[in-house]
């Protein structure tokens, strides 16, 4: 006897968060026919209201079609995806969360059903032309699936209160734009603080966002990131790293952080700063929605700007690697065209507004922020990064043998986070030297696992993190890559 889907998860031990039943009213209604009850596995719990949304209206235009949707923890997606493919059991569309191998991997594997045969060519082409990404949702040129966000936003965006600032002496619709004038702006806010009111509140113990923080401070100094794309090789030892983090470290130095920062994470940062505690803080385009549910009232005296650049005189951008597909069709799906056409809404215009309206990650079409109710800083966010993120290369995507490199690379400790934390803590001391020391490590881990992987018979070496068409003021697009 074959198992469903649903008595599949009940025997397997993992139970979802949540199922419903819906659809999507911009899709031709059929004709009466067999009932069909479509599964959608995904871990996005902030946006089940509006998903299920889309399949109540395609329901609605399609009265014989139901999605049961479940709402999984992402462990426990990964766990349940492994589980159901080997026992012809999966769902029909589902997110990749928990699963821990490329996606070309899971493509090679037979994992997925494109979306190509069930859509129209007009519909391709009103996508952005930075999703076509083969590797990531493209394969041999076929578009299997799409990212619902925008690669377009970092986590450094600096915000404020405005009454703080201005009695600083900053203008709050400008805010601090180089380091120099944050640096002095917090110093000034601390002076006025009168020992309760602190320049920078940060949650420095949230290790993996300080190293991602002092990524983007890097990139505006001038660096591509975590590789020099010239020449393949680590770059955190560069000048443009060293600075950024002395630049993070002077604060501590100069009293400006808030005196547990150190070792608290960025939710009770943030709860600090907008309780009156702090007048600068760097987060990401999300914390006006935050604040929203939290601190609607502080959210009134907040505003924002662009993440501090060394000096003005230099164009500074900074990088976001290609996004892979939200949603992937089963290839064991026996609904591919409906999953499709459920699919498509997700770039409507609607969705997308209904996406920013949540002021979270970007939605995929950041034209449909202006069109959004949201807050004024969420707006302005859109227009930061504009300015400055561009889509970086990457070298899975140029060769997906990488992957049998970085799954043989052990952890190298401290990591960046740990580094910029124990800097900040005043445990590092030679701030050019252990960063130069951790890209050593992480050049010898990786020359070991390439031996390893060439051994076994991949072919991939270093030339495969070398990119010399990349150009620091555009995107690299998927044509870049066969150049």
């Amino acid at each position: 006897m074959k198992l469903s889907r649903r008595d599949f998860l009940k025997l397997s031990g993992i139970a979802a968060a949540t199922t419903a039943s819906g659809g999507l009213a911009s899709f031709m209604p059929v004709m009466a026919q067999d009932e069909i009850v479509m599964q959608w596995w995904d871990h996005f719990l902030p946006l089940q209201p509006l998903t299920e949304s889309v399949f109540a209206a395609y329901k609605e235009a399609n009265p014989n079609v139901s999605v049961e949707y479940s709402v999984f923890s992402p462990p426990d997606l990964g766990q349940a995806l492994q589980l159901a493919y080997p026992n012809d059991q999966a769902p029909d569309v589902h997110a990749l969360a928990g699963i821990n191998v490329p996606i070309a991997a899971l493509q090679g594997e037979g994992w997925f059903a494109p979306l190509g045969p069930h859509v129209s060519e007009e519909w391709k082409n009103s996508l952005p032309e930075s999703i076509f990404i083969e590797g990531r949702t493209t394969f041999g040129g076929e578009l299997y699936s799409f990212p619902i966000f925008s690669f377009r936003w970092h986590e450094a965006l600096t915000w404020f209160d405005k009454q703080i600032l201005e009695e600083a002496g900053y203008d709050p619709e400008v805010g601090p734009r180089t380091w120099d004038e944050f640096r002095d702006a917090a110093q000034k806010i601390t002076a006025n603080g009168g020992g309760t009111v602190f320049g920078w509140t940060q949650g420095i113990g949230h290790i993996d966002r300080m190293g991602a923080t002092l990524t983007r401070l890097a990139h505006l100094a001038g660096s591509s990131g975590e590789f020099d794309w010239s020449t393949g090789e680590y770059a955190y030892g560069s000048d443009a790293f060293v600075n950024a983090l002395e630049f993070l470290v002077s604060m501590e130095r100069d009293g400006s952080l808030f005196p547990t920062g150190i070792t608290i994470d960025t939710r009770n940062a943030r709860s600090r700063w907008a309780t009156g505690s702090g007048g600068l803080f760097m987060d990401g385009p999300w914390n006006p929605g935050v604040l929203q549910g939290n601190f609607p009232e502080f959210l009134e005296v907040v505003g924002v700007s662009q993440a501090p650049v060394p000096d003005l005189d230099t164009p500074a951008y900074t990088y976001s690697s290609p996004k892979s597909g939200d949603f992937w069709i089963s290839a064991q799906s026996d609904y591919p065209e409906h999953a499709a056409a459920i699919l498509q809404e997700f770039t409507s215009e609607s969705y997308q507004i209904a996406l920013a309206e949540r002021m979270d990650q970007p939605p995929l079409d950041l034209d449909t922020v202006a069109k959004a109710n949201v807050h004024p800083t969420y707006s302005k966010s859109m227009d930061l990064f504009r300015d400055i993120v561009r889509l970086a290369p990457d070298p899975l995507v140029k060769n997906p043998a990488v992957s049998e490199v970085l799954s043989r690379m052990n952890d190298i400790r401290p990591n960046l986070g740990e580094i910029v934390q124990g800097a900040i803590a005043g445990e590092v001391s030679d701030i050019a030297g252990t960063l130069q020391a951790y890209s050593d490590q992480l050049s010898a881990e990786r020359e070991r696992a390439i031996s390893e992987a060439q051994a076994e018979g991949f072919e991939v070496s270093q030339d495969d993190w070398v990119f010399s068409n990349w150009d620091p003021a555009a995107d690299y697009t998927s044509d870049m890559y066969d150049a």
